[in-house]
């Protein structure tokens, strides 16, 4: 197993990068996620990897952190999802956003995934929430917090209602502290329209 890939940051695309090392390329398939943290090209970057290996190809994958190669290699784990809707996921939601997402059972926010339906969305959230437990209580994601989901999807609701998509409204909401107890749907609208611009 290639671990990771460490080099000059040559070029950065719609879906990937390449680093050059020791005269050599190596064009690697990215998150969104992983590929709005890179640096500027020309600089050094490192990225951990994963080899996917076909009969007829080899894919390089490469992630910013091993929390993300490891939500990687779970997702493809799961029967009928290949590495192209595996990186959508990761793409479309940060990690932690992701495992709250599996923790909670929030089907909506899974199938908002452009390649992932109902039934696949059902197995994705089936086989990999006993799995992603230990990194949700890492999160201090919890069976307790069911409620504060509730005012998380309430919140969605309220911002696809002014047009946003599940997927852009989701994205909105990542990031914000929920330590009080004390969640209103009004506090997560107005921190959502902050990020997507529709607020000062």
């Amino acid at each position: 197993m290639i671990d990771f890939v460490e080099g000059k940051l040559e070029e950065k695309g719609e879906e990937g990068a390449v680093i050059s090392r020791a005269g050599l390329g190596m064009s690697l398939y990215l998150s969104l996620n992983t590929l709005q943290g890179l640096p500027a090209v020309g600089k050094k970057v490192r990225l951990y990897s994963y080899l996917h290996v076909r009969e007829d190809l080899l894919q390089l994958y490469g992630f910013s952190d091993r929390r993300e190669r490891e939500l990687f290699l779970e997702l493809i784990s799961v029967s009928g999802i290949g590495p192209k809707v595996a990186m959508a996921l990761l793409s479309a939601y940060d990690p932690e956003t992701f495992v709250r997402i599996i923790s909670t059972e929030d089907l909506e926010a899974v199938t908002a995934v452009s390649g992932v339906g109902k039934k696949s969305g059902q197995r994705i959230i089936l086989e990999l929430k006993e799995k992603l437990s230990p990194l949700a209580e890492e999160a201090s994601i919890t069976v307790g917090q069911v409620g504060v989901e509730d005012v998380f999807k309430e919140a969605r609701g309220a911002l696809k209602g002014l047009g946003y998509t599940t997927t852009e409204a989701t994205r909105a909401l990542e990031g914000y502290r929920t330590d009080d107890g004390d969640t209103r749907v009004e506090d997560l609208i107005k921190y959502a329209l902050k990020r997507l611009g529709g607020a000062d």
